[in-house]
């Protein structure tokens, strides 16, 4: 799993031999904050052999509550807490802002080894690609 919290960590992990997309999204999203993650949004990459505590440490939150109301996934009255989950083919892209001014945002990726129970989440929810 991969953090990035500003422009440094930003360098750092485009210079790792991930997937080129994954890259390419990362850049654009970058551009789309005005050249500046610091303050404004922390990423995670979420890949192979990665484990959902380790996310939900990374993040301080569960991706699988709904922090609202409590619920969980797989309650009967379990909605999501997130705010846009989209599939983008070769990775899933799950946001969060719970304050106008920051969004977590986490790239799972869709690659062989990616925790079961955080694919099935995803599919379950995310939204196409236009």
């Amino acid at each position: 799993m991969l953090t990035i919290t500003d422009g440094g960590s930003l360098t750092r992990a485009l210079n790792l031999p991930i997937d080129l997309r994954l890259k390419r999204l990362l850049i654009e999203r970058r551009d789309q904050l005005g050249g500046e993650i610091a303050g404004h949004a922390r990423f995670v990459l979420f890949g192979a052999r990665d484990r959902p505590c380790w996310l939900e440490e990374a993040l301080g939150f569960s991706i699988f509550q709904n922090a609202g109301d409590g619920t969980w996934y797989g309650d009967p009255d379990y909605s999501p807490g997130f705010d846009t989950l989209e599939d983008h083919g070769f990775c899933y892209e799950l946001t969060f802002e719970f304050t106008a001014d920051f969004t977590h945002v986490i790239l799972i990726e869709r690659v062989p080894g990616v925790h079961r129970d955080v694919l099935e989440f995803c599919a379950k929810y995310a939204r196409q690609d236009a």
